[in-house]
């Protein structure tokens, strides 16, 4: 008998220190992890964006590549190049595969200076700065020059 109470005290003894660290641990604070950069990027199609990252980066995933392209200007900045409207993902690893930015890029309808003139049921979109100028016009054919409307 008195060796199954030694049995039991040891045991006890054992135990009782990791219950209290159990308990210990659960009272700590939980501590948030860094997270990666992420946010909307919004970029018109046919125009570009930039992205500083907090590290160099070693590899880029472009959910969609006909959305969006990417390119890399150096270790820590990156070019996105809007292609045509949607929404992708950008996703930046750095050394060890530490994730460095996780963005989600949204191309819209590049709308910013542009102009659409109805004749009749017929369209001609331009893009306008100082001057309008029309867009596809080569579709239309070599023989016609794109007006320039000043």
């Amino acid at each position: 008998m008195r060796r199954l109470s030694l049995a039991f005290v040891a045991a006890a003894t054992l135990i009782a220190p990791l219950g209290a660290l159990s308990a210990r641990a659960q009272m700590l604070p939980a501590r948030s992890l860094p997270t990666p950069n992420s946010a909307d990027l919004p970029v018109a199609a046919g125009q570009a964006s930039y992205v500083n990252l907090g590290a160099p980066v070693r590899d880029i995933v472009v959910g969609d590549p006909a959305v969006a392209d990417v390119s890399v200007v150096n270790d820590r900045t990156l070019v996105v190049l809007g292609k045509r409207p949607g929404v992708t993902s950008l996703l930046a690893f750095g050394p060890g595969g530490r994730a460095l930015a996780d963005r989600q890029i949204v191309v819209s309808e590049n709308s910013g200076g542009g102009v659409t003139i109805y004749r009749g049921a017929v369209a001609s979109n331009y893009a306008c700065a100082a001057q309008c100028t029309r867009l596809g016009a080569a579709a239309a054919g070599a023989a016609t020059a794109a007006p320039t409307v000043p």
